[in-house]
């Protein structure tokens, strides 16, 4: 008995590619060498996500993106000679932007953003979104970023069949919560016509009918009580040395609003401190300590000794706000340093047993604040150097004519300092003989080691901007390298890493990588690879953690081909003259079904295989698996597929 069974999707237009061509031989993840004339690897969109692996010559790859995303640009592309030695994609890799505009929402929560989020949203937008609570539950919004331009009006309808009860937001300051008033709630965006801001991101949540929503405790605060239905009151309260601006209990109301905002904790700005040690922040740091302060700190610790300031972050306005730290208790004690911007030393030590802090800050702008640690210690004593980032230290005494040592944590050297320094008497005062060493991650590099570590600069922070960083690993002769990815996030399609197969960029190219999408592993087919990382001027990430060992190439065998996606191999004798094949888990089809052989240099007789769920085929046996094409993942375009299904003559 036959069935047939077709499967149709429409069709789309190819643009003639643009994406640089490449020719060299490359290596895969298991380190089989494939052929000449594959497409680079064209990674996969932020917020997305790629289908198909295979990336040689009339090869079609698809692209899909995250719920609440679209995709700008081709869905699907395919690799395409374009010249006599050269390959490469038919179109630009897309990219996944965020739902232009308005939706309808439902369910126990999630999150909506406004067009283009984080950047900039469209002038002259009308967006509405409408979000349905199951039965009788209501919904809660609550803030995460919020737009800063005053012209920008987002109304929030409580009760979107009554309409009694309309929230007008705008600027950068909301509710911490906005409950509705019946299982429904209507937000719409109203933009003019001039430039926007970032907008906002807002996170919904369904509560119980009789419920405000969990309104979260304020930073450096402590909250009381639990219950947040009708009725229920919350207390709250600031850690030590914290203030407490705004009410100190709020009350769940009849109409499911909160009586008030949660309060706000923060750091005085008159107080004096007389504890050995403690920690100096700017007013309600780090959110921003606003305008038109004049704020002053005294630190008094006992006669006999001195106090040392640590910068541990510091955001002023330039030129226009500033910190005063002087040498004494009077407005008048000698200055030891002033400082604005971003630029501070890392440590400032006081000459006497009193430091006076002065702040100010004029009427507009303001910068993330700053955060500033104290200890004392006595006059025969250094300071404590603390540990320095990325570092282990070694000595725990700061007396007169001691010493401590400072080693860099792996893929990390000295920037600054030298590795050991001593408490020293110098010009009558004590202090440390050098600056306490930092410790970063390189641009560039030449490895010999068996094994290590490769960062990008900045690690475990940011990279910069404008980056040309180039690193040679080199093995012993005889010896191939693995190349390990523990971390890997760049700008898409900007920030590049690019890894070769030798010593320099004239070698064969390995691989080309941005954004998240990365192989597990990398061999070279020498003793050499060749990293190079390049970035733009503009926006980065956390970048990349690399491990790299050298791996001793048996004389008698290959490397581990792997094991297809969505299958299984056969075989682990990975010895010259042996064999191993593959088989797909059902409902998928083998690229190819000639085994590999371990060939005497080493390679394998062929890339290694894929399991593809295809279009079209005939099925037989008593039981069996039909898969779209692709699946799991989106089917492609341009499809028209027809399965033949043969079971045993009178059975259907």
């Amino acid at each position: 008995v036959k069935k047939a069974i077709d499967f149709k999707s429409r069709g789309f237009k190819l643009f003639p590619g643009k994406d640089n061509s490449n020719k060299f031989s490359i290596l895969n993840e298991g380190g089989i060498k494939q052929a000449s004339n594959l497409c680079p690897d064209p990674g996969e969109p932020e917020n997305g996500k790629r289908i198909g692996s295979d990336f040689s010559l009339g090869a079609t790859v698809q692209f899909s993106c995250d719920e609440d995303y679209v995709l700008q640009g081709s869905k699907s592309i395919t690799c395409q000679r374009i010249a006599e030695v050269f390959a490469a994609w038919s179109d630009h890799r897309p990219v996944c932007k965020v739902k232009t505009c308005g939706s309808n929402l439902q369910g126990p929560g999630g999150t909506f953003t406004s067009p283009n989020f984080p950047f900039q949203y469209d002038s002259n937008a009308q967006c509405v979104w409408v979000i349905t609570a199951i039965n009788t539950n209501k919904v809660s919004l609550n803030f995460w970023l919020c737009f800063k331009k005053n012209r920008t009006k987002a109304y929030v309808d409580h009760d979107i069949f009554h309409n009694d009860d309309l929230s007008l937001l705008t600027g950068s300051f909301v509710p911490d919560l906005i409950v509705s008033m019946s299982n429904q709630m209507w937000l719409h965006l109203q933009t003019d016509e001039s430039v926007g801001s970032i907008g906002f991101k807002v996170n919904y949540k369904e509560i119980e009918k009789e419920s405000c929503g969990d309104p979260g405790t304020p930073l450096y605060g402590i909250r009381e009580g639990d219950g947040f239905s009708n009725r229920d009151v919350l207390r709250f309260e600031c850690q030590f040395g914290f203030e407490l601006i705004g009410e100190k209990s709020i009350i769940c109301q009849e109409n499911n609003q909160w009586s008030a905002n949660i309060p706000i904790c923060i750091f005085p700005c008159l107080s004096n401190f007389t504890a050995p040690m403690g920690t100096v922040l700017s007013p309600d740091y780090p959110e921003g300590y606003g305008n038109n302060l004049n704020c002053i700190w005294t630190i008094i610790s006992d006669p006999g000794s001195r106090i040392h300031l640590s910068f541990n972050d510091f955001d002023l306005e330039s030129q226009f706000d500033f910190l005063a730290v002087k040498d004494g208790d009077s407005p008048d004690s000698p200055i030891i340093g002033t400082f604005t911007g971003a630029e501070v030393p890392s440590h400032l030590t006081s000459n006497g047993h009193i430091l006076r802090l002065e702040f100010q800050a004029d009427h507009s702008m303001s910068g993330r604040g700053f955060n500033i640690t104290y200890n004392t210690f006595g006059h025969n004593e250094c300071p404590d150097p603390g540990v320095p980032i990325n570092a282990r230290r070694f000595g725990d005494n700061f007396q007169l004519g001691s010493s401590i040592s400072v080693i860099c944590e792996e893929g990390f050297i000295k920037t600054q300092g030298t590795e050991t320094i001593t408490c020293m008497l110098i010009d009558g005062k004590v202090m440390w003989s050098g600056p306490i060493p930092k410790c970063g991650a390189p641009c560039g590099g030449h490895f010999s080691s068996p094994s290590g570590v490769i960062l990008s600069p900045g690690w475990p922070g940011y990279y910069k901007d404008s980056l040309n960083c180039e690193w040679v690993i080199e093995a012993e002769p005889g010896h191939s390298i693995k190349i390990t990815f523990e971390r890997f996030q760049t700008e898409l399609n900007y920030d590049v890493l690019e890894v070769h197969d030798g010593p320099n960029l004239l070698s064969p190219l390995l691989g080309s990588y941005n954004g998240t999408q990365v192989p597990q592993f990398l061999f070279s087919s020498s003793n050499f690879i060749y990293l190079l990382f390049t970035t733009d001027n503009s926006r980065s990430n956390n970048g990349f953690k690399i491990h790299y060992e050298s791996v001793t190439v048996n004389t008698y065998s290959c490397l581990d081909p792997g094991i297809p996606v969505h299958g299984r191999r056969y075989g682990h004798d990975f010895s010259i003259g042996s064999t191993v094949s593959f088989g797909c888990d059902p409902g998928y089809r083998l690229s190819h079904e000639e085994p590999l052989l371990c060939e005497k240099n080493h390679w394998w007789s062929h890339p290694l295989p894929t399991c593809d769920a295809l279009c079209g085929g005939d099925v037989r046996g008593p039981s069996g698996t039909i898969l779209s094409p692709g699946y799991p993942d989106l089917y492609p375009n341009s499809l028209n597929c027809t399965w033949t299904v043969d079971v045993t003559h009178g059975k259907g």
